[in-house]
């Protein structure tokens, strides 16, 4: 039999998948300014299709508090960037973010792109310090923070890199 709270889990995970989804599309509706490369290569479908993670609570309620946490704290930070991708439109966020990353010395700019991820896993490895224990529901959120640290660290510099590289290629031509 299902626990009441497996229910609760799961609907939170698919929501976080779906605002998620819902603020990338508020901010990068062609999927332009994306940092995740496997989102932008296969697109809006596979955006879609991620929110049935949100199911995987069923399997694993555990797994689930994971996805949501993660999910939620992408969703928050897409969310700090939907003003400005209103006023100036994706293509000029796209246009500012080049410009940025032409400006700024390589390392600096990584470290500062990488920061939120790093203060974000701090926080989870401090809750994880406190919560040890996989039978405590503390452990997976701070799994959570911990997998958003993560994808941040990766995808983000790979994004860094590459919007480098096409910055480079435009100067030469």
């Amino acid at each position: 039999m299902i626990q009441p709270y497996v229910h609760v889990i799961a609907a939170l995970a698919v929501c976080s998948r779906v605002a998620d989804v819902w603020t990338t599309y508020l901010v990068t509706p062609t999927l332009k300014l994306e940092a995740n490369s496997l989102v932008r290569r296969f697109g809006w479908p596979y955006a879609l299709l991620t929110v049935l993670i949100g199911l995987v609570a069923y399997v694993s309620p555990p797994v689930g508090i994971i996805v949501l946490t993660a999910s939620f704290i992408v969703a928050a930070s897409n969310a700090s960037k939907i003003p400005l991708a209103r006023a100036l439109g994706e293509e000029g966020m796209a246009a500012l973010s080049r410009r940025v990353v032409a400006q700024m010395p390589p390392w600096p700019g990584l470290l500062f792109l990488v920061l939120p991820g790093l203060f974000i896993g701090v926080l989870g490895g401090s809750l994880l310090y406190f919560y040890p224990s996989g039978t405590q529901w503390g452990c997976y959120f701070a799994y959570g923070m911990l997998t958003y640290a993560f994808a941040v660290c990766i995808w983000y510099p790979l994004r860094y890199f590459a919007v480098r590289a096409e910055v480079r290629r435009s100067e030469v031509e």
